[in-house]
Formats: structure tokens, sequence, C-alpha cells
């Protein structure tokens, strides 16, 4: 463990703290985004608990700030520990070319895949769609995408997850001294990808509703990029994940602001 600790303490520091901001930036958008019956239900939840005297936007960011430095703390550790086991961990202290060049690509084109069904397809059928786009990206919801979305969710659901699912698969059916094989991961990229999906589902019912429609389109798109975002972890490392994930968010919300 000291060796481990050694070699990875920066990472893991790097998670941790991405975690406190981005939560905190979360537990703000989050607010913003409820609906007046559920904000108040959380301010007299909160004058319950004694914590009333407190700005409820201050609290809930602190509340999601110590979660999520959790969750790249302690997921953190567990999904390099595991990766490494599968031979998904990358030690590269450089960023490659090529990766780069593909994340960025994914980027470009996964932000305009994220707001043009919207407009060609799901917006026709659901208003709610379109009436979410009239109201402009705020900056905790941008600060939030950038670090949360991109950083500790790739540390949640591919570091982590994906890691777990691919080991536990290799351990049951993979041959012993051999890398899970490529069936194996493709398993495992997509039970986190339909996880990664679902997990989105509270926050987009609370915005937009419980529809058929509604649901297809949280796992259509959530879960496609879900699969991108591990392909790029299985073949590049989790960085390049991270960067089209992140910039994935940039580009749409950049077409969301200039355009929309």
């Amino acid at each position: 463990m000291k060796a481990f600790i050694t070699s990875y303490w920066k990472t893991l520091i790097f998670f941790t703290m991405i975690g406190l901001v981005g939560g905190f930036f979360t537990g703000l958008y989050l607010l913003e985004s409820y609906p007046a019956d559920i904000r108040q239900q959380l301010i007299d939840e909160m004058v319950a608990s004694g914590l009333g005297r407190f700005p409820v936007d201050v609290v809930l960011g602190a509340i999601t700030a110590v979660q999520s430095a959790g969750y790249g703390l302690i997921l953190g550790t567990l999904g390099i520990l595991l990766s490494k086991k599968v031979g998904l961990w990358r030690d590269e202290r450089t960023i490659n070319k090529k990766p780069l060049l593909l994340s960025v690509a994914a980027a470009c084109v996964g932000g305009l895949a994220l707001i043009l069904p919207d407009i060609l397809f799901f917006g026709r059928h659901s208003p709610a769609i379109m009436d979410s786009y009239a109201v402009k990206p705020t900056i905790p919801y941008l600060l939030a995408t950038v670090t949360y979305g991109a950083v500790i969710e790739e540390v949640m659901l591919r570091l982590f997850f994906l890691s777990l699912i691919a080991f536990l698969l290799h351990l049951l059916f993979g041959k012993r001294h051999t890398p899970p094989s490529t069936t194996i991961l493709v398993i495992a990229n997509l039970v986190a990808a339909l996880l990664f999906a679902s997990g989105h589902l509270p926050a987009t019912f609370i915005l937009l509703g419980d529809s058929p429609l509604i649901i297809f389109r949280c796992f259509l798109l959530n879960g496609g990029f879900g699969l991108l975002f591990g392909w790029l972890y299985c073949k590049y490392g989790l960085r390049y994940a991270m960067i089209a994930h992140g910039g994935c968010h940039i580009v749409s919300k950049l077409i969301w602001i200039l355009f929309l």
C-alpha cells in the first residue's frame, strides 16, 4: 500500500479536489433545476435539522462536494487497483497526439450529437425538451459538467465500475495469466454505459418528465456516449475518456448558448 500511495497520491489528490469543486457546483446546479416545491421541501428539511440559518445552496453544495470528493478518493483508489489487474491502467505522463485528436474529434461530434436529436426529433414530440433550451446554462451548471461530469463520472463509471465488471467476468470466464478478452471488455463497457444512462434518469425525470420517449432518449444519448467514453478508456486510457466527456459538454453548451 505504501508503494501504491507513493505512486498515485497526486492522481488521487486530483480526483479528490476535482470532486470537491465539481460536487459543490453540482449541488448549486441541482438546486437551480429543482421545481419550487422540491426546493421548499429541502428548505423545510434543513430547518427541521437545525441548518435553517445557512443558505440552502451552500448546504446542498457542501453535501454534494463531500460526497463527490469521497467518490474521487475511494472509487479512484479501487479503480486504479482494479484497472491495473485487467490491464486498463495507463501510467503515461504525457498526452499522445493520436488519442488526443480522437478525443477532440469525439468531443466535437458528440457535442453536436447531444443537440441535434432534440432539434430534429425529440423536441418535436416533447415540448418540455425544447422548453429546457430556453433557459441558458448557468455558471454552476457549466462548471459542474466539466468537473464532476468529465472527471468524477469517468472515475465512477469507467475507472471503477467498468474495470470491476471486466475483473469479475475475467475471473469467472477468462483464462488465467492472460488479459481480459475483447468480448469481456465489450460486455463490461455495455454494462457500464447502461448504468451511466440510468444514473441520469432521476435528473431527467425532474427536468423533462418520465414518458417512454424521455427514457428512450436518456438511454440512447447517455448510453451511446457512455459506450464511446468506455471505448476510449479501454483503448487509450482514462484521461482520453475525460477529455472527450468534458469536450462534449463544452461543445454542446457553446451551441446552446450561441445558437439556441
